[in-house]
């Protein structure tokens, strides 16, 4: 569902062709989300076909037809309830959560805090299992089935807790910011 997210959102900044939302999405993400053309065109059809979106064909001499697609209201609408949807399915991908969040100019407020709420809510679940896992192995307890290089996978438990309580910390001081400013 995020690179149905970027495209349209790309599409609200303008009419573009296929090529130039594919490079506009690379740009905006820093290359942190890949779009194959396979899935941007079935996207792009699909949004045509639903009046999404609208194309207009550009004939060019000597060379392939080109394809200009421009976001409908209809498009807004779908884009709209797309950042919107985002419950505990959606809070455990990256590429959701970062496409939300590269997007909430698009959102009021009350919504951009549901979006975090649903990360934090998620994070914390994910803290309290490698906390479970952490304590096996700090009590010594059998957990070869679970983690079979222990000092390889201690390093990386350990980096990957780190990076949840980054996260996590970074998300809850975001929400308290928001609080103040209400």
């Amino acid at each position: 569902m995020y690179s149905e997210i970027l495209i349209l959102a790309m599409l609200q900044q303008g009419p573009r062709h296929g090529y130039e939302i594919k490079k506009d999405i690379d740009r905006a993400l820093g290359g942190m989300i890949a779009l194959n053309n396979k899935t941007l065109y079935l996207a792009l059809k699909r949004f045509e076909e639903m009046g999404a979106v609208t194309r207009q064909v550009i004939v060019q001499e000597g060379k392939p037809n080109r394809h200009r697609y421009e976001l409908t209201k209809r498009g807004i609408e779908v884009l709209q309830a797309s950042l919107r949807d985002f419950g505990p399915e959606q809070a455990g991908v990256e590429a959701e959560f970062f496409t939300r969040v590269s997007f909430f100019d698009l959102l009021e407020m009350p919504e951009q805090e549901a979006i975090l709420r649903n990360r934090l809510a998620y994070l914390q679940k994910g803290l309290e299992y490698l906390r479970s896992l952490q304590q096996m192995e700090d009590e010594g307890e059998e957990c070869a089935n679970i983690i079979p290089s222990r000092s390889h996978a201690q390093r990386v438990l350990t980096f990957h807790t780190r990076r949840v309580r980054d996260e996590y910390a970074w998300i809850a001081s975001w929400l308290e910011e928001m609080q103040a400013i209400r």
